[in-house]
């Protein structure tokens, strides 16, 4: 069935029996296909690409009607087998709520500037939990009280060409936990194989 058969039909009835045998030939002439699950060698890991410590210069908390917050970023180091260098004082800030989003940037130990896009969850609790042990989380915790939060995130990063060029293709996941004293995070990055 085309559109000029459907628009062009003398009575409506027609062309819902136009429509319906037009389904009806499709259903037949093209049955559903299912397909098995991946295949056994196409299995996803992870490997780690290097940590961040970040230190936060402000912490501001916005009242309005949906309660924010925004950490202004004061530097830090990076260490790890894949990149080097430091998290550069003063060059974005995070911005959170149950959700997180965090610009700034990173300086390579060769001078590289890498920029960083972090987007993610964060979650508040009373204390770490043991070894295999869940956490049990706090409903409408005070950022200023809480002792443990934990965040998952997805970071992009955008690098030069050059020697870490291989950041802008590689698609990246991050676990961090802040720490209250002195204010900081560390963040964890691993590469998805």
């Amino acid at each position: 069935m085309n559109r000029r058969f459907f628009l062009g039909s003398a009575t409506a009835g027609l062309a819902i029996s136009g429509i319906a045998e037009a389904a009806q030939q499709a259903q037949t002439a093209s049955p559903a296909k299912f397909y098995e699950g991946p295949s056994p060698d196409s299995k996803v890991g992870l490997r780690w690409a290097f940590s961040a410590t970040v230190f936060f210069a402000d912490r501001i908390m916005i009242n309005s009607p949906a309660p924010r917050g925004y950490t202004s970023v004061g530097g830090g180091e990076i260490w790890g087998p894949r990149l080097q260098g430091r998290v550069l004082p003063h060059s974005g800030a995070d911005y959170y709520k149950t959700t997180f989003s965090t610009y700034y940037m990173f300086q390579a130990s060769d001078g590289a500037l890498i920029f960083i896009h972090n987007r993610g969850t964060m979650r508040r609790f009373p204390n770490p939990s043991g070894p295999g042990q869940p956490q049990a989380p706090t409903a409408g915790a005070d950022p200023a009280t809480t002792t443990y939060t934990r965040f998952r995130a997805t970071p992009v990063f955008t690098a030069p060409s050059g020697p870490h060029d291989w950041m802008n293709r590689t698609v990246f996941v991050a676990h961090a936990q802040r720490q209250p004293t002195p204010d900081h995070t560390v963040f964890t990055y691993y590469e998805v194989l």
